[in-house]
């Protein structure tokens, strides 16, 4: 199991990590996450477990995960901004990542819409962010992350699909250190989002995405069909354009490289 100790020891941040939840194992980091009380789970608390028994990604999805050779864990979050920020918090969690595999590894990372990030067009990590709201409005977010750190082996269908830093650097990485690269750079991005316009952290995305100008394939509502991804609006959204020239924008599904 991963020592909470050893996360908080040299960990440079101000609030996120500096309370963490580690289990063994556990059915969801996220589950826990939205059901603990604040009181004993502040703003940055994270949750981390060596497996996850029903753990879950966007899409309604199962996320599976080799234990004790990944990272996954949830940072509770208690925002203090408006919607217009809140729903670009994938934006900062992807960021966040690609920034801390950079600065560990080396390794070029680069963001796939909503919230992917891949490495040599494979899949490395996702997210899941749940809500939870009261009568002042969404109080409590949950940023679930899953990293494929050390595992080696895929399953049949994900081969080709998903990969790990250890296959794509060619070695075994400490995952301590990823983790606390991890929070102190979400830590950074969350304070650009809350500090700035939302301007800013789009640009910063749009700087490690490669669809743009690229031909996509758009799964939506169980209906697939390509388009041509143009930008994206500061709501989040991701403005296409479909075959027949119309241009739209799309909240919610998912997307890939028409040629993948």
């Amino acid at each position: 199991m991963i020592d909470q100790e050893a996360i908080v020891q040299t960990l440079s941040t101000n609030h996120f990590g500096k309370k963490v939840f580690s289990f063994d194992s556990i059915d969801s980091t996220n589950t826990f996450a939205k059901n603990v009380e604040r009181i004993i789970a502040p703003h940055g608390t994270v949750v981390i477990a060596e497996e996850q028994t029903a753990g879950r990604g966007r899409l309604q999805r199962n996320w599976r995960s080799t234990k004790g050779e990944n990272l996954l864990f949830t940072v509770i979050l208690y925002p203090e901004f408006d919607m217009e920020k809140i729903v670009l918090l994938p934006f900062v969690g992807s960021l966040a990542v690609v920034d801390a595999i950079e600065t560990v590894t080396g390794l070029t990372a680069t963001c796939k819409w909503p919230n992917d990030v891949l490495i040599n067009s494979k899949k490395i990590c996702g997210m899941l962010l749940e809500s939870s709201s009261g009568s002042a409005g969404i109080e409590r977010i949950v940023l679930g992350i899953g990293v494929n750190v050390n595992q080696i082996e895929f399953s049949e269908e994900l081969v080709g699909k998903a990969s790990s830093l250890r296959i794509e650097s060619g070695n075994n990485v400490d995952r301590i250190r990823l983790l606390q690269s991890i929070l102190e750079a979400l830590e950074l991005r969350y304070h650009q989002l809350s500090s700035f316009p939302p301007v800013q952290i789009l640009n910063d995305w749009k700087m490690k995405a490669l669809l743009f100008g690229k031909k996509i394939l758009v799964l939506e509502h169980e209906c697939s069909f390509t388009a041509t991804a143009i930008d994206v609006a500061e709501d989040g959204s991701l403005i296409i354009e479909t075959g027949e020239g119309e241009k739209r924008n799309l909240f919610a599904g998912d997307v890939s490289l028409a040629y993948e």
